[in-house]
């Protein structure tokens, strides 16, 4: 049996099948409308809480620090944990996926206690309030980013430990 043959098409043809491809794609791009973003994951909310804590400790260490700054030796090592911690935490986050109307705040602002035993209680508290928030957010958080706020927290909680009882 002898294969079918077709004629080659045409100059014509082969012109207007290329147009029609092409207004094809633009219309359906623009009767599509826009995409709709997919929903915000879990992790989301986890995440900028985790991301605007760590913030707010940081503004906390450089009040205390710029306040008393006989504490800068002691306390320059812990607020560098929480700028690595701020790094890494928003690498994980990927602009315009919060689930409300806000965004990780850039940088919080705090005010030092008056007197360094105040500043260093400050500090121990906020400390002890951020491990415990880390664990909390550990529970909701899916694997990954748990075992990153687990070892977030878990310095957290060494370095209340580090600030209890001692006064300079």
């Amino acid at each position: 049996m002898d294969a079918l043959r077709f004629p080659a098409p045409t100059r014509r043809a082969a012109m207007l099948g290329g147009s029609a491809a092409v207004l094809a794609t633009v219309t359906g791009c623009t009767t599509v409308g826009r995409a709709e973003a997919p929903p915000p994951g879990p992790d989301v909310s986890v995440l900028t809480a985790a991301i605007e804590n760590e913030a707010a400790l940081i503004a906390l260490y450089e009040a205390v620090l710029g306040a008393h700054r006989s504490l800068a030796e002691r306390l320059r090592p812990l607020h560098d944990h929480h700028t690595q911690h701020l790094a890494v935490l928003r690498r994980h986050y990927v602009p315009g996926t919060t689930t409300g109307t806000t965004t990780p705040s850039p940088r919080a602002t705090a005010t030092a206690p008056d007197s360094e035993s105040r500043a260093l209680a400050a500090l121990r508290s906020a400390e002890r309030k951020a491990a415990s928030a880390r664990a909390d957010d550990v529970r909701r958080a899916t694997p990954g980013l748990a075992q990153l706020l687990a070892c977030i927290g878990a310095c957290e909680a060494g370095h209340a430990q580090s600030l209890t009882g001692a006064t300079s």
